[in-house]
Protein backbone atom coordinates (compact mmCIF):
# COMPACT_ATOMS: atom_id res chain seq x y z
CA UNK A 1 0.00 0.00 0.00
CA UNK A 2 2.83 2.36 0.91
CA UNK A 3 4.45 1.67 -3.03
CA UNK A 4 1.33 2.53 -4.08
CA UNK A 5 1.05 5.95 -1.86
CA UNK A 6 4.81 6.51 -2.88
CA UNK A 7 3.70 6.44 -6.28
CA UNK A 8 0.58 8.49 -6.49
CA UNK A 9 2.64 10.95 -5.32
CA UNK A 10 4.78 10.66 -7.78
CA UNK A 11 2.65 11.43 -10.65
CA UNK A 12 1.24 14.45 -8.58
CA UNK A 13 4.08 15.89 -8.03
CA UNK A 14 5.43 15.42 -11.66
CA UNK A 15 1.88 17.05 -12.89
CA UNK A 16 2.39 19.65 -10.02
CA UNK A 17 5.79 20.49 -11.19
CA UNK A 18 5.26 20.98 -14.60
CA UNK A 19 2.39 23.35 -14.76
CA UNK A 20 3.36 24.82 -11.26
CA UNK A 21 6.95 23.78 -9.97
CA UNK A 22 10.11 25.27 -9.78
CA UNK A 23 12.32 22.30 -9.82
CA UNK A 24 15.05 22.79 -12.37
CA UNK A 25 17.11 19.69 -13.93
CA UNK A 26 19.50 17.41 -11.78
CA UNK A 27 22.66 18.00 -14.27
CA UNK A 28 22.68 22.03 -13.50
CA UNK A 29 23.49 21.35 -9.83
CA UNK A 30 27.29 21.46 -9.51
CA UNK A 31 30.11 22.92 -7.36
CA UNK A 32 29.80 26.21 -8.98
CA UNK A 33 25.80 26.48 -7.84
CA UNK A 34 25.29 29.29 -5.61
CA UNK A 35 21.98 29.76 -3.28
CA UNK A 36 20.47 32.66 -0.89
CA UNK A 37 18.06 30.80 0.13
CA UNK A 38 18.46 27.03 1.52
CA UNK A 39 16.14 24.83 3.40
CA UNK A 40 17.02 21.87 5.54
CA UNK A 41 15.01 19.28 6.54
CA UNK A 42 15.41 17.42 9.96
CA UNK A 43 12.70 16.20 11.32
CA UNK A 44 13.08 12.88 13.31
CA UNK A 45 14.78 11.99 16.88
CA UNK A 46 17.37 13.89 19.14
CA UNK A 47 20.35 11.49 17.66
CA UNK A 48 19.01 11.47 14.21
CA UNK A 49 19.42 15.76 14.24
CA UNK A 50 23.27 15.01 16.23
CA UNK A 51 23.76 12.91 13.04
CA UNK A 52 22.60 15.76 11.00
CA UNK A 53 24.92 18.80 12.09
CA UNK A 54 28.15 18.07 10.52
CA UNK A 55 26.25 18.12 6.87
CA UNK A 56 24.51 21.22 8.33
CA UNK A 57 27.51 22.73 8.91
CA UNK A 58 29.55 22.01 5.96
CA UNK A 59 25.94 23.61 3.98
CA UNK A 60 26.56 27.00 6.57
CA UNK A 61 30.33 27.17 5.52
CA UNK A 62 29.68 26.64 1.79
CA UNK A 63 27.46 28.90 1.60
CA UNK A 64 27.65 31.70 4.82
CA UNK A 65 25.77 34.78 3.49
CA UNK A 66 22.28 32.61 2.65
CA UNK A 67 19.47 32.60 4.46
CA UNK A 68 19.19 29.29 6.13
CA UNK A 69 15.43 27.59 7.04
CA UNK A 70 15.56 24.96 8.94
CA UNK A 71 12.16 22.40 8.98
CA UNK A 72 12.25 20.76 12.36
CA UNK A 73 10.36 18.54 15.27
CA UNK A 74 8.55 19.95 18.23
CA UNK A 75 10.62 17.92 20.60
CA UNK A 76 13.64 19.22 18.99
CA UNK A 77 13.13 22.88 19.58
CA UNK A 78 15.15 23.52 22.22
CA UNK A 79 18.14 22.36 20.00
CA UNK A 80 17.67 24.67 17.46
CA UNK A 81 15.48 27.91 18.80
CA UNK A 82 18.16 30.59 18.69
CA UNK A 83 20.89 28.70 16.93
CA UNK A 84 22.95 30.76 14.79
CA UNK A 85 22.98 27.68 11.94
CA UNK A 86 19.27 29.03 11.07
CA UNK A 87 17.76 32.12 10.35
CA UNK A 88 14.42 30.35 10.24
CA UNK A 89 12.51 27.64 11.76
CA UNK A 90 9.65 25.90 10.99
CA UNK A 91 7.80 22.82 13.07
CA UNK A 92 6.33 20.06 11.18
CA UNK A 93 4.96 16.50 12.96
CA UNK A 94 5.50 14.50 10.10
CA UNK A 95 1.88 14.00 9.60
CA UNK A 96 0.54 14.73 5.63
CA UNK A 97 -2.15 16.68 7.70
CA UNK A 98 -0.41 19.57 8.76
CA UNK A 99 2.04 19.40 5.59
CA UNK A 100 0.30 22.32 4.38
CA UNK A 101 1.08 24.66 6.81
CA UNK A 102 4.39 23.61 6.58
CA UNK A 103 4.25 24.19 2.52
CA UNK A 104 2.64 27.34 3.25
CA UNK A 105 5.16 28.71 5.46
CA UNK A 106 7.98 27.39 3.49
CA UNK A 107 7.17 29.50 0.45
CA UNK A 108 7.87 32.28 2.25
CA UNK A 109 11.11 31.41 2.29
CA UNK A 110 11.25 31.19 -1.55
CA UNK A 111 14.15 27.88 -0.92
CA UNK A 112 15.88 27.64 -4.07
CA UNK A 113 17.39 24.61 -2.48
CA UNK A 114 16.16 21.80 -0.18
CA UNK A 115 18.59 19.37 1.46
CA UNK A 116 16.20 16.61 3.58
CA UNK A 117 18.84 15.16 5.94
CA UNK A 118 16.03 13.02 7.59
CA UNK A 119 12.51 12.99 7.31
CA UNK A 120 9.40 11.20 6.64
CA UNK A 121 8.89 10.33 3.09
CA UNK A 122 6.87 10.60 0.42
CA UNK A 123 5.80 13.58 2.19
CA UNK A 124 9.33 15.81 3.08
CA UNK A 125 9.01 15.45 -0.76
CA UNK A 126 6.10 16.52 -1.18
CA UNK A 127 6.59 19.90 0.67
CA UNK A 128 10.05 20.45 -0.81
CA UNK A 129 8.63 20.63 -4.43
CA UNK A 130 5.45 22.59 -3.55
CA UNK A 131 7.03 25.02 -1.66
CA UNK A 132 8.57 25.43 -5.26
CA UNK A 133 12.55 24.44 -4.47
CA UNK A 134 14.82 24.28 -7.50
CA UNK A 135 16.33 21.46 -6.46
CA UNK A 136 15.72 18.79 -3.89
CA UNK A 137 18.70 16.72 -2.27
CA UNK A 138 17.67 13.76 -0.03
CA UNK A 139 19.80 11.10 1.93
CA UNK A 140 17.62 8.50 1.74
CA UNK A 141 17.82 5.40 3.99
CA UNK A 142 17.73 1.88 3.40
CA UNK A 143 13.82 1.44 3.93
CA UNK A 144 12.89 4.97 1.97
CA UNK A 145 10.81 4.41 -1.18
CA UNK A 146 13.37 5.36 -4.70
CA UNK A 147 10.17 5.81 -6.40
CA UNK A 148 11.03 9.49 -5.41
CA UNK A 149 14.19 10.00 -6.80
CA UNK A 150 13.65 11.31 -10.46
CA UNK A 151 12.15 14.14 -8.68
CA UNK A 152 15.67 15.00 -6.72
CA UNK A 153 18.58 16.67 -7.88
CA UNK A 154 21.20 14.59 -6.09
CA UNK A 155 20.45 11.71 -3.43
CA UNK A 156 21.91 8.86 -1.49
CA UNK A 157 22.36 5.16 -2.67
CA UNK A 158 23.73 2.19 -0.75
CA UNK A 159 26.39 3.05 1.59
CA UNK A 160 28.86 0.83 3.61
CA UNK A 161 29.65 3.39 6.46
CA UNK A 162 28.91 6.18 8.87
CA UNK A 163 25.87 7.46 8.86
CA UNK A 164 27.46 11.13 9.42
CA UNK A 165 30.06 10.23 5.96
CA UNK A 166 27.06 9.28 4.05
CA UNK A 167 25.11 12.60 4.36
CA UNK A 168 28.47 14.57 4.36
CA UNK A 169 29.06 12.49 0.74
CA UNK A 170 25.73 13.64 -0.55
CA UNK A 171 27.03 17.17 -0.07
CA UNK A 172 30.21 16.53 -2.11
CA UNK A 173 28.07 17.65 -5.60
CA UNK A 174 27.81 21.11 -4.28
CA UNK A 175 31.17 21.37 -3.84
CA UNK A 176 30.89 21.48 0.10
CA UNK A 177 34.19 21.08 2.65
CA UNK A 178 32.99 17.17 3.91
CA UNK A 179 36.46 16.56 5.67
CA UNK A 180 34.93 17.38 9.20
CA UNK A 181 32.88 14.60 10.82
CA UNK A 182 32.65 16.12 14.50
CA UNK A 183 28.62 16.41 15.25
CA UNK A 184 27.70 19.82 16.64
CA UNK A 185 25.24 21.64 19.72
CA UNK A 186 23.61 23.91 18.15
CA UNK A 187 23.05 26.15 20.58
CA UNK A 188 24.26 27.73 23.72
CA UNK A 189 23.49 26.54 27.09
CA UNK A 190 24.83 26.58 30.83
CA UNK A 191 27.95 25.07 31.35
CA UNK A 192 28.03 23.89 35.14
CA UNK A 193 31.11 24.21 37.88
CA UNK A 194 32.96 20.77 38.38
CA UNK A 195 33.54 19.85 42.32
CA UNK A 196 36.84 18.89 42.95
CA UNK A 197 37.91 15.24 42.90
CA UNK A 198 34.63 14.83 42.14
CA UNK A 199 34.39 12.33 39.47
CA UNK A 200 31.06 11.91 37.90
CA UNK A 201 29.60 8.88 35.94
CA UNK A 202 26.93 8.85 34.10
CA UNK A 203 23.97 6.19 33.65
CA UNK A 204 21.28 6.44 30.69
CA UNK A 205 19.85 3.19 31.98
CA UNK A 206 16.39 4.10 29.37
CA UNK A 207 16.18 3.65 25.44
CA UNK A 208 13.42 3.67 22.49
CA UNK A 209 13.37 0.13 22.89
CA UNK A 210 14.56 -2.69 25.68
CA UNK A 211 16.59 -4.71 23.21
CA UNK A 212 18.97 -1.39 23.22
CA UNK A 213 18.73 -1.57 27.43
CA UNK A 214 21.03 -2.80 29.54
CA UNK A 215 19.44 -4.52 32.68
CA UNK A 216 18.81 -2.44 36.06
CA UNK A 217 20.77 -5.99 37.40
CA UNK A 218 23.87 -5.07 35.78
CA UNK A 219 23.70 -1.31 36.42
CA UNK A 220 23.74 -2.33 40.41
CA UNK A 221 26.57 -4.65 39.76
CA UNK A 222 28.72 -1.77 38.11
CA UNK A 223 27.43 0.47 40.87
CA UNK A 224 28.71 -1.77 43.49
CA UNK A 225 32.38 -2.21 41.96
CA UNK A 226 32.55 1.56 41.27
CA UNK A 227 31.86 2.95 45.04
CA UNK A 228 34.27 0.35 46.02
CA UNK A 229 37.02 2.37 44.73
CA UNK A 230 35.57 5.58 46.71
CA UNK A 231 39.34 6.83 48.34
CA UNK A 232 39.80 10.25 50.08
CA UNK A 233 41.55 11.02 46.38
CA UNK A 234 38.62 10.30 44.68
CA UNK A 235 35.25 10.34 44.69
CA UNK A 236 32.85 8.87 42.94
CA UNK A 237 29.37 10.11 41.88
CA UNK A 238 26.81 8.27 40.01
CA UNK A 239 24.01 10.63 37.96
CA UNK A 240 21.46 8.94 36.68
CA UNK A 241 19.98 10.79 33.52
CA UNK A 242 16.76 9.91 31.19
CA UNK A 243 13.58 11.25 30.77
CA UNK A 244 10.09 11.12 32.68
CA UNK A 245 9.33 8.08 30.83
CA UNK A 246 12.00 6.54 32.62
CA UNK A 247 11.17 7.28 36.13
CA UNK A 248 10.47 3.85 36.80
CA UNK A 249 13.49 2.63 35.55
CA UNK A 250 15.39 5.48 38.51
CA UNK A 251 13.12 3.71 40.69
CA UNK A 252 13.93 0.44 40.60
CA UNK A 253 17.40 0.87 40.38
CA UNK A 254 17.36 2.80 43.20
CA UNK A 255 15.33 0.34 45.58
CA UNK A 256 18.13 -2.57 44.56
CA UNK A 257 20.81 -0.08 46.69
CA UNK A 258 21.40 -0.03 50.15
CA UNK A 259 20.64 2.95 52.15
CA UNK A 260 24.29 3.50 52.02
CA UNK A 261 24.91 3.09 48.39
CA UNK A 262 22.09 5.49 47.33
CA UNK A 263 23.93 8.57 49.17
CA UNK A 264 26.23 8.71 46.14
CA UNK A 265 23.55 8.83 43.38
CA UNK A 266 21.77 11.65 42.25
CA UNK A 267 18.68 11.06 39.65
CA UNK A 268 17.96 13.36 37.31
CA UNK A 269 15.65 11.32 35.50
CA UNK A 270 12.73 13.22 34.05
CA UNK A 271 13.27 16.57 36.00
CA UNK A 272 15.75 18.19 33.32
CA UNK A 273 14.77 20.24 30.23
CA UNK A 274 16.72 19.19 26.76
CA UNK A 275 19.02 22.26 27.37
CA UNK A 276 19.57 21.49 31.14
CA UNK A 277 20.15 17.99 30.07
CA UNK A 278 22.89 19.41 27.74
CA UNK A 279 24.83 21.41 30.82
CA UNK A 280 24.49 17.95 33.24
CA UNK A 281 26.38 15.52 30.38
CA UNK A 282 28.95 18.02 29.36
CA UNK A 283 29.66 18.13 33.34
CA UNK A 284 30.17 14.16 33.49
CA UNK A 285 33.41 12.30 33.21
CA UNK A 286 32.06 9.42 31.63
CA UNK A 287 28.62 8.21 30.31
CA UNK A 288 27.35 4.37 30.51
CA UNK A 289 24.56 4.07 28.28
CA UNK A 290 22.84 1.92 25.30
CA UNK A 291 22.16 3.43 21.74
CA UNK A 292 20.62 6.95 22.43
CA UNK A 293 20.32 10.37 21.71
CA UNK A 294 22.22 10.93 24.89
CA UNK A 295 25.02 8.72 23.76
CA UNK A 296 25.54 11.31 20.73
CA UNK A 297 25.09 14.58 23.02
CA UNK A 298 27.91 13.37 25.19
CA UNK A 299 29.79 12.34 21.95
CA UNK A 300 29.39 15.88 20.54
CA UNK A 301 30.27 17.47 23.97
CA UNK A 302 33.44 15.37 24.05
CA UNK A 303 32.51 13.53 27.06
CA UNK A 304 33.89 9.87 27.67
CA UNK A 305 31.25 7.25 27.00
CA UNK A 306 30.93 3.78 27.03
CA UNK A 307 28.23 2.51 25.26
CA UNK A 308 26.47 -0.67 24.42
CA UNK A 309 25.16 -2.30 21.10
CA UNK A 310 23.24 -5.15 20.36
CA UNK A 311 21.51 -4.94 17.18
CA UNK A 312 22.10 -1.49 15.70
CA UNK A 313 25.73 -1.56 14.17
CA UNK A 314 27.77 1.43 15.84
CA UNK A 315 30.13 1.15 12.77
CA UNK A 316 26.88 3.11 11.54
CA UNK A 317 25.44 4.88 13.91
CA UNK A 318 28.40 4.63 16.76
CA UNK A 319 30.73 7.28 18.03
CA UNK A 320 32.83 8.57 14.98
CA UNK A 321 35.04 11.36 16.50
CA UNK A 322 37.51 11.84 19.15
CA UNK A 323 37.46 7.78 19.04
CA UNK A 324 39.77 7.42 21.91
CA UNK A 325 37.55 8.71 24.56
CA UNK A 326 34.63 6.29 23.51
CA UNK A 327 34.69 2.38 23.92
CA UNK A 328 32.42 0.74 22.51
CA UNK A 329 30.78 -3.20 23.29
CA UNK A 330 29.24 -4.59 20.49
CA UNK A 331 27.54 -8.03 21.16
CA UNK A 332 26.28 -9.05 17.70
CA UNK A 333 28.74 -11.81 16.85
CA UNK A 334 28.39 -13.52 20.15
CA UNK A 335 24.87 -13.47 19.75
CA UNK A 336 25.20 -14.89 16.56
CA UNK A 337 27.57 -17.41 17.92
CA UNK A 338 24.21 -18.88 20.18
CA UNK A 339 25.64 -17.16 23.61
CA UNK A 340 22.43 -16.93 25.74
CA UNK A 341 20.76 -13.60 26.66
CA UNK A 342 16.64 -12.55 27.32
CA UNK A 343 15.41 -12.16 24.06
CA UNK A 344 13.77 -8.70 24.88
CA UNK A 345 17.53 -7.90 26.88
CA UNK A 346 20.59 -8.56 24.80
CA UNK A 347 23.03 -6.38 26.05
CA UNK A 348 22.17 -8.59 29.64
CA UNK A 349 24.82 -11.07 27.80
CA UNK A 350 27.37 -8.08 28.82
CA UNK A 351 28.40 -8.27 32.26
CA UNK A 352 28.90 -5.33 34.99
CA UNK A 353 33.01 -6.38 34.93
CA UNK A 354 32.82 -6.21 31.16
CA UNK A 355 31.68 -2.58 31.43
CA UNK A 356 33.57 -1.78 34.46
CA UNK A 357 37.03 -3.09 32.68
CA UNK A 358 36.51 -0.24 29.60
CA UNK A 359 35.74 2.12 32.36
CA UNK A 360 39.02 2.10 34.11
CA UNK A 361 40.59 1.80 30.41
CA UNK A 362 39.27 5.40 29.81
CA UNK A 363 39.35 6.62 33.48
CA UNK A 364 43.13 5.63 33.39
CA UNK A 365 45.33 7.40 35.31
CA UNK A 366 42.41 8.26 37.96
CA UNK A 367 41.62 4.63 38.74
CA UNK A 368 44.35 2.46 40.13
Amino acid sequence: MKKKKVFLIYILLSIYNKFFGHLKESKTLNAASEFNRIAIMSTTALGDLLFNTPAIHALRKRYPAAHFTLVSSNKNSAMVEGSPYFNKIIYWDNKIKHAYGVIKQLRQSRPQLTVILHSHMPYDVLIAVMAGSHYIMRDNYATDSQLLNPLLAAFSGKFNGHIISRKLTLLNILGCDTGDTNMHIPVDFERLEKIPHQINIGFQMGASETIRQWPIYRFTELTRSILALNSAMAQYRITLIGSGKETDLADAFMASLTTDERQYIVSLVGKTSLKQLLSHIANLDMLVTGDTGPLHIAVALNVKTVSLFATANPHHTGPLQSLELHKIIYVKDRLDAGESAPKDFPLAIISADEVFSEIKKLASPNIP
